[in-house]
């Protein structure tokens, strides 16, 4: 399948357009901007890709706002501009660990990437896809391939780091189920894909969990954040769904699955970062899923979600 540009990528075809559209609707954004390129600057011992890397998330930012998030005529709860600025904030925590001193300048640059342009695309139709890959995940890797193309003139962006981003934002695509060659999958595809490709050093492979790892890392959030993202996910589901999302089974057994059998950390630095505060939750959140899965079936979406706001207050 080709997925071609569409009028938002048109329409914020350059860094130039896309700092206009941002210093008009969204001046905030500098805030967020500064932060992250300070710490960019500060942590590459080579500053060449520092350019590149910016103007792509500029670009990035300005479409995510604008085709997905607040500045959309269908703004997604959860996939929006906030979710790459959650992610480049666990990503600027997480280079504060000793675990992460070995991570090469390109590593912090295509993590920096990943965490603005993996969700670009959100409404593909999947249903022709035969690939494992969703077509979303497709579709965001070829539009900031050709941005890439456009911005990076002087080719610094390799292509061993446009392969490494491939892999992380494929690699992204959260399911399960069984590829053509019988590999059962729970959760992200990295692991599966990496069956299929020899040429990525241990480092790379790492740094591809690494990134799977940061972009489901609210279970490791505090718990009131954490049920704000699964109430936002649950909320864009039910509003972009052709079929009513039952809350029950939502915040029931399908947040037991979520958390418990699906969402992993397969990097060394995501467990170091993540794992302990998300062992903190599983319980509470073992408490609050069977407690849903217990509550009557008459309720409705409404009152199933207030249930699940009042049993994460309790659990504080």
């Amino acid at each position: 399948m080709t997925f071609p540009p569409d009028n938002v990528e048109e329409q914020m075809a350059n860094v130039n357009q896309a700092w206009r559209f941002l210093n008009n609707k969204l001046p905030e954004f500098k805030n967020l901007f500064h932060a992250w390129a300070l710490w960019h600057e500060n942590i590459l011992i080579n500053p060449s890709m520092h350019s590149i890397i910016s103007d792509a998330f500029i670009v990035c930012y300005a479409r995510m706002a604008l085709r997905n998030g607040s500045l959309s005529e269908n703004p997604r709860l959860y996939h929006s501009e906030k979710h790459i600025e959650d992610l480049l904030f666990r990503l600027m925590a997480i280079s504060e660990l000793p675990e992460t001193e070995n991570i090469p300048d390109y590593g912090w640059s295509v993590l920096s990437l990943f965490m603005c342009s993996h969700d670009l695309r959100q409404s593909e139709d999947n249903k022709l896809n035969k690939n494992i890959i969703g077509n979303n995940e497709q579709a965001s890797y070829l539009e900031i391939e050709r941005l890439m193309a456009l911005i990076d003139s002087k080719g610094l962006f390799q292509n061993e780091h446009k392969e490494l981003l491939k892999l992380m934002i494929h690699g992204s695509t959260f399911s399960q189920g069984e590829d053509n060659n019988g590999n059962i999958y729970n959760g992200n595809l990295v692991a599966v894909l990496l069956k299929t490709i020899d040429y990525f050093e241990e480092a790379d492979k790492q740094l591809a969990f690494l990134a799977c790892d940061i972009d489901t890392a609210n279970v490791a959030t505090e718990l009131t954040d954490y049920a704000d993202s699964s109430i936002n996910v649950y909320n864009e589901i039910q509003t972009f769904s052709k079929t009513p999302i039952n809350a029950k089974i939502f915040f029931g057994e399908q947040q037991q699955q979520y958390f418990f059998v699906m969402q992993r950390f397969n990097s060394h630095i995501g467990v170091a970062a993540f794992s302990e505060q998300k062992d903190k939750n599983a319980p509470k959140i073992k408490t609050i899923s069977r407690i849903i899965i217990d509550s009557e079936d008459e309720l409705a979406n409404e009152e199933v979600i207030e249930l699940y706001r009042q049993q994460i207050r309790l659990m504080l």
